[in-house]
């Protein structure tokens, strides 16, 4: 799949100048070859500003934030404008996306600040907007998109240690309306013979872990006409919590029933067995 450049910027609620105390709001980020530009903004999770900043009224930060969002929406809907009114901004509209980002991101004066404008390579633009947010904004190390990132980085440090590593390659399976991407799928002479998928199902609620688990069991499903006939899920489950572990044993059981062989990825040898057999 290919890659997009990405511009990006932290949304910043500084409502002390003197200070120049601030925290985490939100994200705007812009893709400008593909005319993208979209945000999130922080408007439920407020206690975290109301304790921190408790000389603002919280009424008074929720107004804000409901003034901005608005405000956010409404760039974010010219960016994808197709006619003529926008007075506020002159640019070629072919050039809206960007043009808007860098009008919105420029230093200025007020409770509403903005980080250096950085930048990124990503896939899915969308996806890096939530995986920015939830790093920067709800600081969610262990959300389950960063787990299920250090899996993967842990199975590949295994077969790497085991010189097995150069068998897989990273492969994209698209039927011409749905696609994923696979981070481990074994090639011989050109053809995929076995995937290997490191899957967290570990998250904090059964819900969740039912709903990620039938994600990918959709996945699998939908292309088993472009997938090779041996698929391993490399798990890592919860701990502790009966209902959790219950949700996980139940995704596991749907997946073994579609066929698909289930590892346990903290067992190295099982992680191992399933690359090699």
């Amino acid at each position: 799949m290919k890659k997009h450049a990405v511009s990006y910027a932290i949304i910043r609620f500084q409502p002390h100048v003197e200070t120049e105390e601030f925290a985490n709001i939100g994200i705007v980020l812009v893709a400008p070859r593909v005319s993208y530009l979209d945000f999130r903004l922080e408007t439920r999770r407020l206690s975290r500003l109301t304790s921190f900043f408790d000389s603002v009224e919280g009424t008074t930060i929720r107004d804000v934030l409901k003034s901005y969002y608005v405000e956010l929406k409404r760039i974010k809907d010219l960016a994808g404008h197709s006619g003529d009114g926008q007075s506020r901004f002159e640019f070629e509209l072919s050039d809206n996306a960007e043009h808007l980002f860098h009008a919105l991101t420029k230093d200025r004066e007020g409770i509403i600040r903005f980080s250096d404008v950085r930048f990124a390579m990503t896939e899915s633009p969308k996806a890096k907007l939530d995986e920015l947010f939830d790093y920067y904004v709800r600081r969610n190390f262990a959300s389950s998109v960063y787990r299920e990132g250090l899996l993967e980085k842990h199975v590949r440090n295994m077969l790497r240690l085991r010189a097995i590593d150069k068998n897989f390659k990273r492969r994209t399976f698209n039927d011409g309306v749905y696609s994923a991407t696979f981070p481990f799928v074994e090639i011989a002479g050109d053809k995929p013979v076995k995937i290997l998928k490191p899957l967290y199902l570990g998250q904090d609620d059964p819900t969740r872990i039912l709903d990620h688990g039938n994600k990918w069991l959709f996945t699998i499903n939908r292309l088993k006409q472009l997938l090779p006939r041996d698929v391993v899920f490399a798990v890592e489950g919860p701990t502790g919590d009966p209902l959790r572990r219950r949700a996980f044993q139940e995704a596991v059981d749907q997946f073994r029933a579609s066929n698909i062989t289930v590892v346990d990825a903290t067992v190295e040898r099982e992680l191992v067995k399933a690359a090699t057999n």
